[in-house]
């Protein structure tokens, strides 16, 4: 493990090399070698004092090496050799740095820190190359929201290390203070975000460049989820007993939001608050408390992660080539670029979970187990798997066709390498449909 650790830290030499292409081939060579390293072993793997690798952890260790890299060649020929831009891929190093250790630790106090920490780059990365001037705002809600929200999880950190001794994923115990609870699950409601807490994310999507809004919806997203997996056995009797007010809350604002993307102009706002919709339903699975709402809930992040990060990657396509994300200038855009709209058709699809994605797969593993938990909520799925596709459909429709805008006589076409880097984001969300016995292990 610390040789992955220590092989990952020193590519961070790379970074300021001229020629990005040495560095982005170790990043491949990384990925192969942890990827097949690990397969084959089955549950806990290398557990020692501070880390550990599992089933659970392995996958998003792996999601995050991956979107890393589709990062690195989506703004290969984007951004001059110069300082600033070697900063830059400096900056989305250090935040996968972090968010490998994340995944790979064993306390909850080091999940802390190291998610603490991966804030730091991410913030960076929203004000220095974030498009518009509100982007200093944005940062701020990204800082306080998430910081505010884990400082109660902080401080029972430490009452739990000083009263029990221990405080990480190996030992299970039951707790019976229900506000201790609470304070633990508040931290990892507020990252997922629970609808209430969301307001940060559309502002930080919105004024994010391209690949940081790419590493905020594939990976950042999922830490909460993470770290919920993590924390059940302690909290158990909290979600056993007021489960039904969270489900509540999220299955509302569910509804709510994805009756909000109908009315939406702009394409960044839209897909981060389907973002939204779609952790609430991870949300609801993970308090129904079932094997089958966990698996769900672990496959839709996955899915998520991709889906998300290809559509803001095509949404920064178009943006670098009309200087716009409103419905009311990108129309039209299946006369001038039709291979892309292929690309388009493809996510939106993905994004409605249709078959054969791996999006279809997680729904119905989060449906099954949350009717399972109450019937009633039938009727909010309904409505919210309605306005779902609703709004998917509205995506493709008003971009690809249309009167086209005046401005588009002057846009290029597209280059290989962005279709390079949309055929590995849809690769392995139709591809994990073929393995998905790994999931139930």
């Amino acid at each position: 493990m610390l040789s992955f650790i220590f092989f990952l830290f020193s590519l961070i030499l790379f970074c300021f090399l001229s020629n990005w292409y040495v560095y982005l081939v170790f990043f491949f060579f990384f990925f192969f070698f942890f990827f097949f390293f690990f397969y084959f072993f089955d549950f806990f793997i290398f557990i020692s004092y501070g880390f550990m690798i599992d089933k659970l952890s392995y996958i998003f260790c792996c999601l995050s090496i991956w979107i890393f890299i589709l990062v690195l060649v989506s703004i290969y020929f984007h951004y001059y050799f110069d300082n600033l831009s070697k900063f830059y891929i400096f900056c989305f190093h250090f935040l996968l740095f972090f968010l490998i250790l994340d995944f790979i630790v064993v306390d909850f106090f080091y999940f802390y820190f190291f998610f603490e920490c991966s804030l730091i780059p991410l913030f960076l990365l929203i004000f220095g190359w974030g498009y518009q001037p509100e982007r200093l705002s944005a940062g701020l809600f990204l800082i306080f929201y998430t910081l505010f929200g884990s400082f109660p999880f902080l401080f029972s950190i430490f009452y739990l290390n000083s009263f029990y001794g221990y405080f990480n994923y190996l030992f299970y115990d039951f707790f019976t203070n229900y506000y201790l609870m609470f304070f633990i699950l508040l931290s990892f409601l507020i990252k997922f975000p629970l609808f209430g807490f969301h307001l940060w994310l559309p502002k930080a999507h919105v004024e994010a460049p391209t690949s940081g809004s790419m590493i905020l919806a594939g990976i950042m997203l999922s830490l909460g989820g993470y770290g919920f997996i993590r924390c059940l056995s302690y909290i158990y009797y909290f979600l056993f007993d007021y489960g039904y007010f969270f489900v509540s809350i999220c299955l509302l604002g569910c509804f709510y939001i994805s009756m909000f993307c109908l009315i939406q102009s702009d394409l960044s706002v839209l897909v981060a608050y389907s973002s939204v919709c779609h952790m609430s339903l991870v949300i609801c699975g993970l308090f129904s408390m079932t094997g089958l709402g966990i698996i769900g809930s672990i496959s839709f992040m996955v899915a998520h992660g991709f889906v998300s990060s290809g559509l803001f990657y095509l949404i920064g396509i178009v943006y670098d080539r009309l200087g716009s994300r409103s419905f009311f200038i990108v129309k039209g855009l299946l006369n001038y670029l039709p291979s892309l709209s292929f690309f388009w058709f493809i996510f939106c699809v993905m994004n409605m979970s249709c078959p054969p994605s791996l999006n279809l797969f997680s729904e119905i593993c989060l449906i099954i187990s949350i009717l399972s938990w109450s019937f009633s909520t039938i009727f909010f799925f309904f409505f919210i798997l309605f306005f779902s596709a609703c709004y998917s459909i509205m995506i493709f429709s008003l971009t690809q066709h249309g009167l086209f805008s005046s401005d588009l006589i002057l846009i290029s076409s597209c280059c290989v390498r962005e279709y390079f880097v949309l055929l590995l984001h849809c690769f392995p969300v139709f591809f994990m449909m073929f393995d998905l016995f790994y999931f139930f292990l």
